[in-house]
């Protein structure tokens, strides 16, 4: 296996000149331990066999590489966190994107196969992957960590091959790209400060006024994150901002009774008990309202399992990972947006996935009947 390894502005653009219209294999290497942006240590490239190591911490400015990648059709495999480091990078998403992983859950060979596994299924090969936990932000970089880089790029184009010959046997080439498209557009959308509390925990366990506190800490929590580039629970944990939330300390010493770390109270003790207070002196009417669990909806299991099912049968049906068309997390946003909006808010709100897209056709038909 032959590569090259590009350290210097004046080789990346070399590079750049010699990309054509051929589909390009993409991986990235990154570290995210403290921080909210993952740290870019590596990035695998291959187009026509060629492969290339670019090193963004020796050469410093990619965006002459990000700019490049506009239109291209792009391979990757187990695509999510790299994809992120792409649209952090690039500032947008503007490719085709052929998700290898993707293409073998169409298949049925696993809603989520890993790497060595695909190559080894479809090429019959061994792929080492022992450096899979190293600080790839760390220089120099050893023998052994550049060659299982170059690797992790050497197989998807050959790879991606069969399974479209295969996706295209099965008649799933359309929902496959339609779901490759779905990822990248899910990839562009931010995050909204205002929602950001909805992903915490035991929120059905506050009252209003505790809901508010904790939208009001989650924004703040986010905003802080992003503008200091830091993992959220780097900011606050949020099991505390729950804590915060239920008990609306009023006083430094109160925040110590909470048993909020240390370096939470030094640095933003005196910011938390602002919000608190200024959430006290809101209008209550402005609160969110109270969160219902659905498991506490009168027949929630019964729903759930006959759903279920429904989803099973649909799977064996077309040879596909229940998973890849329904997890429990599809189904209950779906039953959300059923039980817990009216029919004018229904009208308004973003569609649940089993009513979009290949989902609907498949599925989501049947559950509105």
């Amino acid at each position: 296996m032959q590569f090259a390894i590009l350290t210097t502005q004046s080789q990346l653009h070399d590079y750049i000149t010699t990309l054509d219209d051929s589909p390009i294999s993409l991986d990235t290497e990154f570290v995210r331990t403290r921080t909210y942006v993952a740290n870019l240590g590596l990035l695998q490239v291959s187009q026509n066999n060629n492969i290339v190591l670019i090193d963004p911490i020796s050469i410093g400015d990619l965006s002459e590489f990000w700019l490049a990648l506009d239109g291209k059709d792009c391979i990757l495999h187990a695509s999510s966190e790299d994809l992120e480091i792409i649209r952090e990078h690039k500032g947008d998403l503007n490719i085709k994107l052929f998700d290898t992983q993707l293409a073998c859950a169409f298949l049925n060979m696993g809603a989520s196969l890993g790497y060595a596994k695909m190559v080894e299924t479809l090429e019959g090969i061994e792929v080492d992957k022992g450096e899979s936990r190293t600080d790839w932000c760390a220089r120099p970089l050893s023998d052994k960590q550049i060659s299982y880089a170059a690797i992790d790029v050497l197989y998807l184009q050959p790879c991606l091959e069969k399974l479209q010959q295969q996706l295209e046997a099965k008649n799933m080439t359309a929902i496959f790209e339609q779901e490759c498209q779905t990822i990248l557009d899910q990839k562009m959308q931010k995050p909204d400060p205002e929602l950001a509390y909805k992903s915490l925990n035991n929120l059905f366990k506050l009252d209003r006024h505790g809901l508010a506190v904790i939208q009001a800490l989650a924004k703040w929590r986010l905003e802080t994150a992003q503008q200091r580039n830091l993992a959220l629970n780097f900011v606050v944990k949020a099991d505390h901002l729950w804590l915060l939330a239920h008990y609306r300390p009023t006083s430094i010493q109160d925040l110590k009774r909470l048993n909020l770390l240390p370096s939470e109270i030094r640095v933003h003790g005196q910011t938390l008990l602002n919000i608190i207070a200024k959430i006290d002196q809101q209008d209550e009417n402005t609160y969110p309202p109270l969160i219902s669990r659905l498991v506490n909806y009168p027949g929630y299991k019964k729903t759930l399992k006959a759903i279920r099912d429904k989803i099973q049968h649909c799977a064996e049906q077309h040879d596909l990972p229940v998973e890849l068309i329904a997890s429990k997390r599809f189904i209950n946003e779906y039953l959300s947006w059923l039980w817990k909006l009216d029919e004018n808010q229904r009208q308004t709100a973003e569609k649940p996935k089993l009513l979009t897209g290949w989902r609907f056709d498949m599925i989501g038909h049947q559950l509105q009947q």
